[in-house]
C-alpha cells in the first residue's frame, strides 16, 4: 500500500511491535476488525498511576502515549496526509 512501509498487515505489526519493544514500551500491535480492516491498534495498558475516578492520565503515561505514537508512525511509514489511522489503547 502507498500510505505505508510494509505491504501487508503481518509485516507492519512485527516492524512496528519490535520497534516499541526497542524503545522499552511494551505493547500489544494488531489491526482492527471489519471497517477498520486498516486501522493500526496499539495496546500500551493502563496507566498505573491513575486513580480510580479519576479520567486524567498522568505525565508518564502521556509521555509513554505520545512516544509509543512517535514510533509506531516512524517504524510503519504512515504519514498524516494519509490520517495515520493508529489508534493507541489503554486496557
Amino acid at each position: 500500500m502507498s500510505w505505508r512501509k510494509h505491504t501487508t498487515h503481518k509485516e507492519e505489526t512485527k516492524a512496528v511491535k519490535t520497534a516499541l519493544a526497542a524503545a522499552g514500551i511494551p505493547a500489544k500491535v494488531g489491526h482492527g476488525k471489519g471497517t477498520a480492516w486498516s486501522w493500526l491498534e496499539i495496546n500500551i495498558g493502563p496507566d498505573p498511576n491513575r486513580k480510580e475516578g479519576d479520567h486524567r492520565f498522568s505525565p508518564e503515561w502521556r509521555e509513554r502515549h505520545n512516544n509509543a505514537l512517535m514510533i509506531a508512525v516512524e517504524a510503519s511509514g504512515r504519514t498524516a496526509e494519509s490520517g495515520r489511522d493508529i489508534l493507541i489503547l489503554t486496557q
